[in-house]
């Protein structure tokens, strides 16, 4: 039996939360949209877009850390970081690591 060891040094939280995507596309046109954040750890993240990010953009993120309607009051983390891995789904949209130079508490 093989079994695959986890080379992860941070462990992961599973999450579904909203998440908007600031980047440029290959073109240099800025982009702002909408993504599902899938895990979460001190180092980085896992995320499902609609675009495919290719490997190495910098991008803004801001994680809405509330599944629920957007107001005021809910808590958000913006970072920044760099795209590692990005790959295709099934259902058409696209998984994308990403790795987190800095965040903040808005």
């Amino acid at each position: 039996m093989n079994i695959a060891q986890d080379r992860r040094i941070k462990p992961r939280v599973v999450c579904d939360y909203p998440v908007i995507v600031e980047g440029d596309d290959g073109d240099g046109n800025k982009y702002h949209e909408n993504a599902k954040l899938i895990n979460l750890s001190a180092s980085g993240l896992y995320m499902s877009a609609n675009r495919n990010i290719e490997i190495g953009s910098k991008l803004g993120l801001i994680i809405l850390l509330n599944s629920e309607l957007l107001d005021k009051d809910t808590p958000k983390l913006a970072t920044t970081g760099i795209v590692v891995r990005s790959e295709s789904q099934i259902d058409g949209a696209f998984g994308i690591a990403f790795k987190i130079n800095n965040y903040r508490f808005l």
